[in-house]
């Protein structure tokens, strides 16, 4: 535990607030500084390591502090998102270096890339983690495939990523083999990445595609042995993105709320139902963080899908109030708009989501409109 570490709650929300404001320009023009140097700004004020060290089931702080860099700056906080995912994968496990990866990933000096979509899609029965794993006979790996996205990527970040078990050689079949959880780091021999750009939003979350050819895993670097680590994280990857969602709907209707005069007051009755949403919503949010075990599968998938949801009505509001001005790309109000456009495709996809909550009966694609 650093120093940094032993402040409040509020004053690492705070905090990280303000920084996230400060830089949001630059990062939306993806002008922003070095990864390692936004990681170790971070992680002086605490926002890494808020929550890490808990021995309960309790994600408040980090709900907290992402969803306050949302407000502010999402591509800032889908940043810290996929580093936290990582945190909390290495967290769980019982891998050898865990303490030392931990202690890096806390202090900024390691960054994390969660690399989990085909492995949450596989979970919830759409289609198999492609990406393949040969035994190299000494408990490690040879893995082949690809991963069309994954953020964070720069030299020396440290990589969670699944695969599928296959024979040396051998025709893969999407049944067959055991499925694993691995981490590695860019830079490795046999790991080589191809930046994605040109994004209408996020440009500066270093978003690349990820090709595998022959990367050796070692056995200390498997991370668990079955995708029963996914459906343990499910609950918190969803509520971390349910806080970006809620952070960037509260800030869109906050500034809605002040351009109500004039004429604008006719849509003061639609203000009002999205804030009693956006209230409700983070009630449920605050609830579950607290005590995420006891959330069950149907709870947070209908939260995550609800949550986005709003984010990108309240964007919309907030860009119908605002007017011409709104529609200049370096304004706020069209930052907003643009990050929300991405909720629907990030992983769970909206789709998926949708999917998903058909299994559990909720029948929302019947009355499902954009």
């Amino acid at each position: 535990m650093t120093a940094a570490l032993a402040r409040s709650r509020d004053d690492i929300v705070a905090a990280s607030a303000a920084r996230a404001a400060t830089t949001a320009g630059a990062v939306d023009g993806a002008e922003s500084e070095p990864l390692h140097d936004t990681l170790a700004a971070y992680a002086a004020i605490g926002a890494l390591g808020a929550g890490v060290d808990r021995d309960d089931d309790d994600l408040s702080d980090a709900v907290a502090v992402l969803s306050a860099v949302a407000g502010e700056c999402m591509s800032t906080a889908f940043s810290l998102w996929a580093h936290r995912m990582v945190t909390e994968y290495v967290r769980a496990s019982a891998l050898p270096a865990r303490d030392e990866l931990l202690d890096e990933l806390v202090s900024g000096r390691r960054a994390g890339s969660i690399a989990m979509a085909t492995a949450l899609q596989e979970a919830a029965g759409l289609g198999a983690v492609p990406t393949l794993a040969a035994p190299d006979g000494e408990g490690g790996y040879r893995v082949s495939g690809r991963i069309a996205w994954a953020s964070n990527i720069a030299e020396g970040t440290l990589v969670v990523f699944p695969a599928r078990v296959v024979a040396e050689g051998a025709e893969a079949s999407a049944d067959d083999g055991a499925r694993v959880i691995l981490v590695t780091t860019v830079g490795e021999d046999g790991l080589t990445t191809r930046p994605v750009e040109d994004l209408l939003a996020l440009g500066a979350t270093r978003s690349a595609m990820l090709a595998f050819d022959g990367l050796h895993v070692p056995a200390g670097n498997v991370l668990a042995e079955s995708l029963a680590a996914v459906a343990a994280q499910r609950t918190t990857h969803f509520l971390l993105q349910t806080a970006l969602c809620l952070g960037l709907a509260r800030r869109s209707l906050a500034e809605a709320g002040e351009r109500l005069g004039g004429p604008n007051q006719v849509l003061g009755g639609f203000q009002t139902r999205l804030s009693a949403q956006a209230e409700a919503l983070t009630a449920d949010l605050d609830r579950f963080a607290r005590s995420a075990d006891a959330v069950s599968p149907r709870e947070v998938t209908l939260l995550r899908f609800e949550s986005a949801r709003l984010a990108n009505a309240a964007a919309r509001h907030e860009s119908a109030l605002t007017g011409g001005r709104g529609f200049v790309t370096t304004s706020a109000t069209n930052r907003r708009l643009r990050e929300a456009s991405f909720l629907p495709v990030q992983s769970p996809s909206e789709v998926q989501l949708l999917w998903e909550l058909e299994q559990f009966g909720d029948r929302l694609a019947d009355a499902y409109t954009i």
